[in-house]
């Protein structure tokens, strides 16, 4: 048996399309700080306004991630998969109906809603799937799409705000509109091509499918018993609120940027929305290069710990340096290097919690560590917008960020002190 060749299976019939459900996913989120080169100017939304509708958003995500999951469990990763796709498609889709600030915070709340769960639900089936020796640069795989859909959505987005389309429509709505609806016609088709288990994949002999259930089942055997196996066990495992911490840094850094990057070039220079929107891409170029280098030799090498601790304070030092200059070429080289580090340091992470979360758990510990990481999106994007409206400036509020990263490098460390398992080797597989 080749587990090369199993892997490459599972990397083309698994994570590659939901990488791309992944990459909708993102667009679908994220496309309002491009909207808003235009959206803010004609319904006339403050700063504190916009930021504030960002991060409503994470009220609706951390409300319903573990009804996600739990449905997830429930119903299996076919259906669940669908209906999470349709639904929020068809909100982002509703966004291009907004006329008021109300209608803003209401139409974030319900696309939080309908988005919530998706992530940790995305890692839960690759840990299902994927040995531990392959995970990490697989989920890497499929976290690309983020800073992808900033890296491809960005000049997407420029083209669509300026797009004379023969309607009567402002170029932010027909953003929203055709972004919307393109996602809502994969969601429908997605039962098409996904199965709830590797028994029921056709594309993976028999023999395949025996050495990979068997792989899948000897890691959960070997799994210490000091491991949690179940939810009161759960939530007193400190490496399990550490990690929460490590992923809140991590999520307030890349918000923080990707939902005002774009204003803070459009402030500080004559550019148009298309040049901006290109121009916003160059970070996402060294976050997406952070996750796929890091995750690959993390996997190669099999340690963990560092990979995401080092890769933290790169992306705290980035962040720190960029606020030291003008908007000009020095400080998008900065922020560069911080998206690198932030890259890095994700594209590594979910090898942590998935090495230590018995199957039992692993929806539950993982959602988790999602919904109270996922609040540094309710936290940073607010407060970039107050601090920006205070100030005039966003060189404390990136400071801020670059110190919260530290703090993760921090937790990383707390991890590694604590965690009873030894990290998988797994240099021969290539």
């Amino acid at each position: 048996m080749d587990p090369a060749a199993i892997r490459r299976k599972l990397t083309w019939r698994l994570v590659a399309p939901l990488t791309f459900l992944t990459f909708l996913n993102s667009i679908d989120r994220v496309n309002v700080s491009f909207a808003a080169l235009q959206m803010n100017r004609e319904l006339g939304f403050t700063p504190e306004q916009y930021g504030f509708g960002v991060g409503l958003f994470f009220v609706g995500y951390l409300l319903c991630s573990f009804p996600h999951t739990a449905i997830l469990k429930s119903i299996g990763a076919r259906r669940w998969i669908c209906g999470a796709v349709v639904l929020w498609g068809t909100v982002a889709t509703a966004l291009s109906l907004i006329q008021s600030p109300t209608h803003f915070y209401a139409l974030r709340v319900l696309l939080g809603v309908a988005e919530s769960g998706f992530a940790p639900g995305i890692v839960f089936i690759m840990s299902q799937w994927m040995p531990q020796r392959f995970r990490a640069f697989s989920i890497a795989g499929s976290m690309l799409a983020i800073p992808g859909s900033m890296l491809l959505g960005a000049p997407l987005a420029g083209w669509l705000l300026t797009a004379n389309t023969g309607w009567e429509l402002p170029g932010w709505r027909f953003l929203f509109l055709a972004e919307g609806l393109i996602t809502v016609l994969v969601g429908v088709l997605t039962p098409l091509w996904f199965v709830d288990e590797p028994e029921q994949a056709r594309w993976l002999s028999p023999e395949e499918t025996r050495w990979l259930r068997g792989e899948l089942e000897r890691e959960r055997r070997e799994r210490p018993a000091s491991q949690p196996r179940s939810l009161s066990e759960l939530l007193r495992f400190p490496q399990l609120w550490a990690a929460a911490a490590v992923w809140f840094g991590l999520m307030s850094g890349s918000y923080g940027i990707i939902y005002w990057l774009p204003q803070v070039i459009k402030q500080l220079t004559s550019l148009r929305d298309l040049e901006v929107s290109m121009l916003s891409a160059l970070p996402w170029v060294g976050l997406g290069a952070g996750m796929m280098v890091n995750a690959w030799h993390s996997d190669l090498t099999g340690e963990r710990h560092w990979h995401v601790a080092l890769a933290c304070l790169l992306g705290a030092l980035g962040l720190w340096a960029s606020t030291a200059f003008a908007l000009g070429w020095p400080a998008l080289a900065c922020l560069t290097v911080g998206a690198f580090g932030l890259g890095a340091a994700q594209g590594a992470f979910w090898a942590l919690p998935t090495s230590f979360l018995d199957r039992s758990v692993a929806a539950a510990g993982l959602t988790f560590v999602t919904v109270l990481g996922s609040t540094g999106g309710l936290v940073a994007p607010p407060l970039i917008g107050l601090l920006r409206a205070r100030t005039g400036s966003f060189g404390i509020a990136v400071a801020l960020l670059g110190t919260m990263l530290c703090v993760s490098a921090a937790c990383v460390a707390l991890i590694r002190s604590s965690n009873a398992r030894t990290p998988i080797r797994s240099a021969s597989v290539t």
